[in-house]
């Protein structure tokens, strides 16, 4: 799916891909990355996804995990932006955002029945703090609200939202 990432030196919007990935270039901790995307691809239900520039299709800005879970729900086990888009001097922004969106777009195709147009997602920190604040981040940019202690969940207008915001803001 074609969306638009924010490029800080350019100070504009440039054209972006997310796709599926393949299992041998989901990227790893080897490679300084916080999740072993490699490896959790592997597990029962779950397709990796990888956001790439247009001019540097070689280069994985972003990476998420998707899991079906019971056949019915549609889980972000795992999320990342890439190690050189966390740091102050990042070359992008948006792409976190626009995977969530993407995610949420795929629980109205992929989720059944009542978890339809329902996108769980699982947040899990070591450090109680860095669990917190994670979840703020999920709830006040992403519209994520607690479904129990490590489970929050976008769902209806929320994921409406997201789609506009980060998918279709051309």
């Amino acid at each position: 799916m074609k969306v638009k990432i924010w490029e800080f030196a350019t100070e504009s919007k440039i054209d972006a891909w997310i796709r599926e990935g393949k299992e041998r270039e989901m990227p790893s901790m080897h490679e300084n990355w916080r999740f072993n995307f490699n490896k959790h691809v592997k597990q029962t239900n779950s397709v990796g996804y990888v956001l790439t520039a247009t001019d540097t299709p070689e280069i994985i800005e972003g990476c998420m995990i998707l899991q079906i879970k019971a056949n019915t729900v549609l889980y972000l086990s795992y999320l990342e932006v890439a190690p050189q888009n966390q740091k102050p001097d990042k070359k992008y922004d948006w792409i976190a955002g626009c995977l969530i969106a993407f995610a949420y777009k795929q629980s109205l195709v992929k989720a059944d029945g009542d978890y339809k147009g329902m996108l769980f997602i699982g947040v899990s920190e070591a450090d109680e703090a860095d669990q917190r604040k994670l979840m703020n981040l999920y709830f006040e940019k992403y519209n994520a609200k607690m479904y129990s202690d490590t489970i929050m969940a976008i769902v209806d207008e929320d994921g409406d939202e997201l789609i506009k915001r980060y998918l279709e803001n051309e």
